[in-house]
């Protein structure tokens, strides 16, 4: 069975692989996909180089970066003294470039948003070192050594921070201290930011499995098998588990036993972000340009037709006031009606593409590119509001 299994997945690495080649040409594409979150006033920033950011978030001024101007010679994540990270396959080939150990791809970059949580941020280094840092004056805390390549977010809830790594792991350590708690062990890369409700973390892996685990001591509660590897943050929404595969299918699962409840069969492409949700209804980007409706209790299109973007939906929609926004890969900004899926307006201001996830409050869309800029855009209106470079 895992002779079978590795096969399998082996087919879809392979396409990983020609995908990247095709898209990317070669080692020319992202070097990390640094998102950001906000907490009251505050939006917590990754760049490009691999710094964190405190922001104004009504005008984007600095409060704080992390490491300071007098450590910018130290790249965040790295090492020091010896030692090797395992990066996998997969990683290596699709977002580390096998072979490349300088340029685009150094070991300081990192792909999700900072976490925030009681005070303190948590971040994941590509090179593998999670960091926690004082919110209030950007001060490390703590760091951990996962000593593997780290190729998604982050989690934290209650006291625990979670994590998924290139050799097969989620790993869940202290919050406090930074020390391990426990750790499972998939069968392949874990690139999926694991999601937590209820005690019970739900994460999706290389090995075509999403998984639930009692988030106290990692004991798995149980697995679904899908047909292609599963990278999206999984959603939770009402005891029910929405999630994407690289077999162009989208699933719903019962969350309590991880059965399936319904299959979406009508994508033409993989779909990498996390859905979002409103009022009953699904709605998931695809790299087949595609954003889909789906109703929540049946898989059935909520909308006469898919909203078609000018390029692949990499990034995760947002939903605020009471407008969907989405982002392609091309750089382009759509607000859709969330019953129809009508287009509201679009934006082509940002010149670079976009692969982070959004993110919004107070009818604000704040969206990181891959040109090293942060946009803030009113989400009714689709004006920019200001836009500021973060590594100068």
């Amino acid at each position: 069975m895992f002779h079978d299994r590795r096969t399998s997945l082996t087919k879809t690495l392979l396409g990983i692989v020609l995908l990247v080649t095709l898209a990317l040409g070669g080692c020319i594409g992202p070097r990390g996909w640094p998102a950001t979150q906000i907490d009251g006033d505050t939006l917590y920033v990754g760049t490009m180089a691999g710094r964190v950011l405190a922001l104004n978030a009504d005008r984007g001024t600095t409060k704080w970066e992390w490491p300071p101007e007098t450590e910018t010679g130290k790249t965040p994540g790295a090492r020091s003294g010896p030692g090797n990270i395992s990066t996998g396959n997969a990683t290596r080939s699709f977002l580390g470039c096998s072979g490349a150990t300088t340029g685009q791809f150094r070991s300081g970059y990192f792909y999700g948003a900072p976490a925030v949580a009681n005070g303190t941020i948590y971040i994941g280094y590509y090179a593998g070192m999670v960091y926690a840092i004082d919110a209030a004056e950007g001060k490390e805390v703590w760091r951990h050594d996962i000593r593997s390549v780290v190729a998604s977010g982050l989690t934290v809830v209650d006291d625990t921070v979670f994590v998924g790594s290139s050799d097969g792991r989620l790993s869940a350590l202290y919050a406090g201290n930074g020390s391990l708690k426990w750790e499972f062990y998939s069968e392949n890369e874990v690139w999926s930011t694991p999601t937590v409700v209820d005690g019970v973390v739900y994460f999706g892996s290389l090995d075509h499995n999403l998984y639930a685990l009692n988030a106290a001591d990692g004991t798995k509660r149980w697995a679904f098998e899908a047909g292609g590897a599963i990278v999206c943050t999984p959603l939770v929404i009402q005891s029910v588990v929405y999630v994407g595969s690289f077999d162009r299918k989208f699933y719903a699962i019962d969350a309590d036993t991880g059965t399936l409840k319904w299959i979406f069969t009508g994508s033409g492409g993989w779909f990498w972000s996390e859905a979002a949700y409103d009022g009953g209804i699904i709605y998931a980007g695809s790299l087949d340009y595609n954003l889909y409706a789906l109703d929540a209790l049946s898989g059935s299109p909520a909308w006469p037709q898919p909203f078609k973007a000018s390029a692949a939906v990499k990034s995760s929609p947002v939903i605020t006031g009471g407008v969907l926004i989405v982002a392609s890969d091309d750089g382009k900004i759509y607000s859709l009606d969330l019953k129809t899926g009508e287009q509201n307006w679009e934006s082509a201001r940002i010149k670079a593409k976009v692969l982070s996830s959004l993110c919004a409050a107070g009818g604000i869309v704040y969206i990181n590119s891959q040109d090293d800029r942060l946009y803030a855009f009113d989400s009714q209106s689709g004006r920019e509001i200001w836009g500021v470079t973060l590594d100068k």
